[in-house]
This record gives structure tokens, C-alpha cells and sequence, in this order.
């Protein structure tokens, strides 16, 4: 893990997990926070927050780094790493919290929480208030006679004893929302009627990790992986790719090909737009830039020279790159037509998928018409023996994508979500 995202995991750990906890269950969270940062990476919803090194302790460091790379996985994606502190005795199915049943989110029990005292808690709630909470109207004179059922009677519970709905006053609610409004620890509680006196066991929702039974079995010589595997079902430990934020394309190897180049000019425009100069300024750039994220870059042509297709093929051969890119642009004997598209061998999935991370950028970014990605049987991806996407990134004969190609913002643009669109592609490959 590259140190950016060593110190947001281990920032994490301090804040969600008490330092003094067993290595063990300390190394339990750290997992949890980095399939959590790393489902994040995948949502495109991660955000980090400002990180005090000093507020780190050596120990949440050595839990990080004794499970460098380890993410939580299900079916070849990372979990949602559900944890609470402490889940009274079992922890709880999904779909009683959540209304979705989710394989790994099983209820199981916990011994350990069962014993745990320091977690049982007391809450008195006037009648009014509880009242006015869920927007209840209560009837005059109600509150001076009245049997415990008239306030408060539960309807349901789940197999584990949490209270899944309730009647308040005659009004039905969701345990869910009655424990959130009330500010109880655990949707395991009971009632009395001293103003009403809430009991709750346990804190959190109880799904996922328990991180109190977690640390009891630390204590008792469970490992890490055990512990895991215990509060979620049937799930894999899985070491993912490094990332580095910094190059996040380190070690990867492209080969960009500009089309034609020399004599061969390629389509033009009635404006004078040549095919050949405009996919060498593309690449040129996207070279550059793509070096800039860390990646090892080859190219079929750096100036106005021809390059026949044998020798194409040959160079790609020889570099043995990870990905293929070929630039080009289209023309249409009918001006309307325009758009991207792209075209990748039969059988290369990966192409396939590239393409379509990039052109759906491309499309969305700078709102033009995406044509779509196909098979296509052309020379140089049946011959190079790698996978690769051949663009051809917009058509001459529309006046106004031939319009765009003038322009060099549009162009410097046009690079810069293709490269948007690789990073996703290695983020999402990273994380399957």
C-alpha cells in the first residue's frame, strides 16, 4: 500500500477501534478500513479527510502493515464491511437492518458479548417527549390512567431478539427508526414504565463485526483471518494490486499507434484537417501525459513519417505492451454523421472493456455521441497478439466535430478523459 492510503487506513483503525485492543483484532479493522477505502476507489466515492500522524499509535501501524494489501471479498468484489462496537450476544441478518438479504451478512453468535456488562445501558424518556419524537398525538387525559400496551407494545422481533417494529401510542414503528430516534445503543432493548425506561444491550446495529467478541477472541488465540471469517460468511481474504496514488499506471505498458502518417494521409476535411496530423498530436500528448501517471510508453511514430502496418505490428511485438492503443479518425459520405467508436479483436475481453471505461468518458464528458465498441477484424489487433482497442475518435466530414479537432483545448481534452477512463479501467481491474 503506498503511504498515503497506509496512513488513512491506519488514521482510521485509531478512530474506530479502542489502541489498547488485541493486534489481532487491531489487524480484524484494518482490513475492514481498507475494503472500505478500496470499495470507495471503485464508487469513485472516496474522500480523505486530514490525517494526524502523531494521533497514530506504532501499533495500528503494524496492524496495517502485517495485512499490507488484504481486502475483504465476495464473489470477486469487495464487501460492504459492516462493524459495531458490541452486538449484546449474536450479531444480526442484513435484511432485518437493511431490507436486503446479503450472503455474507449472517447473523451468528457471540459468547463473548453475552458476558460483556460494561455495554448494557439505561435510557428514561418522558412520556411527552416520546410522543412528540414520532409525531404522535396522544389523547387528553390518556397519560393520567393507562396500562403499558396503550404506549408502547412490540409487534415484531427478529431471531435474535432485536425489536424490528413497534407500536407507539397506536402508531406502528420501525424498530429501526424508533432505536435511531432515541438515541438507544442496540435495536436489543426492553421497557418499563418509569417515565418509559429503555434497556439496551449491545452497541450498533449489530451487523458485520463485533468488535468486542473480535477482541475477546484475539484474547483466546484467534488469528486475524479466523475472526473474520467468523462474522462474515463465506468470504475470501484477498490480496489486491498495489495502487500508488502518485503513479497510478507504474508498471504498466502501452503502446500508442497514430494512424497513417508520410504519404498515407488519412481522411480530410473540406477545411483542410488531415487525418495524420491530428492522431499524432493525440498521441503525442497522451504519451506524455500518460508517462506523467507512471506508465511505460512506446509509439509508432513521433513525427510526419510513413510507418506500414508490418511494421507496426513488429514494434508492438517487440515492446509487448499490456494495452494497445490506436488513434484514428472517421469521414461518412453523409455530414450528419458523427461520434466515437471503437473496435477490439474477437475473445479480447479486456479490450473490450478498456474501450468501453474510455469511450463512455469521452461520450459523457464532452457530449458527443457514442457510437459504441464491436468486434472488429482489423489487421493490426488480429496480429499483435496483445489486447487493444483501435478509436476512431470523431468524424471529418461533421462540420462541427471537425470544428472541435481545431481546437487545442478540445484535444487536451479529449486525452485527458481517455486517461480518466484507463485509470478507472485499473481500479476496477484492481479490485476483481
Amino acid at each position: 500500500m503506498d503511504k498515503k492510503y497506509r496512513d488513512l487506513i491506519a488514521y482510521r483503525v485509531c478512530k474506530n477501534m479502542p489502541k489498547d485492543f488485541h493486534i489481532e483484532a487491531l489487524k480484524c479493522q484494518a482490513i475492514i478500513e481498507r475494503t472500505i477505502i478500496f470499495r470507495s476507489i471503485k464508487d469513485e466515492s472516496l474522500k480523505i479527510e486530514s490525517i494526524d500522524n502523531n494521533y497514530i499509535d506504532n501499533r495500528i501501524y503494524q496492524a496495517v502493515d502485517d495485512t499490507k494489501n488484504l481486502v475483504i471479498m465476495f464473489n470477486n468484489s469487495p464487501i460492504l464491511a459492516f462493524y459495531h462496537v458490541s452486538c449484546g450476544g449474536s450479531t444480526e441478518n442484513s435484511e432485518n437492518i437493511l431490507n436486503r438479504k446479503i450472503d455474507y451478512l449472517r447473523g451468528v453468535t457471540c459468547d463473548e458479548c453475552k458476558k460483556n456488562k460494561n455495554v448494557d445501558n439505561i435510557i428514561d424518556v418522558d412520556l411527552e417527549e416520546l410522543s412528540s419524537l414520532f409525531n404522535c398525538k396522544v389523547p387528553s387525559g390518556f397519560l393520567d390512567a393507562f396500562s403499558i400496551e396503550d404506549i408502547l407494545k412490540v409487534i415484531k422481533k427478529t431471531e435474535s431478539k432485536r425489536i424490528e417494529s413497534i407500536l407507539v401510542f397506536n402508531k406502528e414503528i420501525k424498530g429501526i427508526e424508533f432505536s435511531k430516534n432515541l438515541n438507544l445503543d442496540s435495536l436489543r432493548f426492553g421497557f418499563r414504565p418509569i417515565r418509559i425506561r429503555f434497556y439496551t444491550k449491545g452497541i450498533g446495529h449489530g451487523l458485520g463485526l463485533c468488535q468486542y467478541g473480535a477482541n475477546e477472541k484475539a484474547k483466546n488465540n484467534w488469528k486475524f483471518s479466523d475472526i473474520l471469517n467468523y462474522y462474515y460468511t463465506n468470504i475470501n481474504i484477498c490480496k489486491v494490486e498495489e495502487f500508488n496514488s502518485n503513479f497510478p499506471l507504474k508498471n504498466i505498458k502501452i503502446f500508442i499507434d497514430p494512424g497513417h502518417g508520410g504519404e498515407d494521409l488519412g481522411y480530410s476535411s473540406e477545411n483542410g484537417l488531415i487525418e495524420k496530423e491530428i492522431t499524432l498530436k493525440i498521441s503525442l500528448i497522451l504519451k506524455e501525459k500518460l508517462e506523467e501517471y507512471g506508465a511505460d510508453v512506446a509509439i509508432s511514430r513521433d513525427k510526419d513519417e510513413y510507418v506500414s502496418l508490418d511494421k507496426r505490428v513488429s514494434m508492438i511485438k517487440e515492446y509487448n505492451p499490456d494495452f494497445l492503443i490506436s488513434i484514428h479518425l472517421n469521414k461518412s459520405k453523409f455530414e450528419s454523421v458523427c461520434g466515437i467508436e471503437g473496435f477490439y479483436y474477437w475473445g479480447d475481453v479486456e479490450g473490450k472493456n478498456l474501450g468501453e471505461n474510455i469511450m463512455n468518458i469521452l461520450s459523457e464528458r464532452l457530449n458527443i455521441k457514442n457510437r459504441g465498441i464491436r468486434e472488429g477484424k482489423v489487421y493490426i489487433l488480429r496480429e499483435i497478439g496483445c489486447s487493444g482497442v483501435y478509436f476512431e475518435l470523431g468524424y471529418l466530414s461533421n462540420h462541427e466535430e471537425a470544428k472541435n479537432f481545431r481546437d487545442k483545448e478540445f484535444i487536451n481534452n479529449v486525452v485527458m478523459y481517455m486517461i480518466e477512463g484507463l485509470l478507472k479501467y485499473y481500479q476496477n481491474k484492481m479490485l476483481t
